[in-house]
């Protein structure tokens, strides 16, 4: 099958246009809401984006009451964590596990915990204090407190 000149030079542009404003790849797919959660009895009530940042990046490593946390991750390479990192800092998935290889290879500080999806992440705060993550407002019940709404 031989394609046509016209369709190659438009994926080749699609695909450019893709990779360099990935703005455009989640516009229509940022419809549903990312929110940020804690276990019941975490004192913290809310939290700001910028708050959120420096927790999933490690610039803090403490909330704001002093206690440590515990961060829970989405899959390395999931879409939910592609969203979140794109909504809270506008940061990709490559930038964010690039930052995280550098970080663990200065010794500074070990990548978090990432587990397979929504409802494992549920599963971990419920069971620690300290934790935090992030799910699909879907997956959110009674059971944990929500600290941040993220949305386009």
């Amino acid at each position: 099958m031989k394609f046509n000149n016209k369709i190659i030079f438009f994926i080749i542009i699609a695909s450019e246009i893709f990779f360099y404003c990935p703005d455009l790849l989640f516009s229509a797919s940022l419809e549903d809401e990312i929110v940020v959660v804690v276990n019941l009895n975490n004192p913290v009530n809310s939290l700001t984006p910028k708050e959120v940042s420096d927790l999933f990046l490690s610039r803090r490593r403490t909330f704001p009451s002093g206690e440590a946390v515990i961060l829970i991750e989405q899959e390395r390479n999931s879409f939910l964590r592609e969203k979140f990192f794109y909504l809270i800092n506008k940061m990709t998935v490559r930038r964010v596990n690039a930052y995280w290889a550098r970080l663990q290879f200065s010794g500074e500080v070990q990548p978090p915990e990432y587990l397979p999806n929504s409802q494992a992440v549920l599963e971990v705060i419920r069971k620690n204090t300290n934790a935090i993550g992030y799910v699909d407002f879907a997956n959110v019940d009674d059971s944990v407190r929500v600290v941040l709404h993220l949305k386009d």
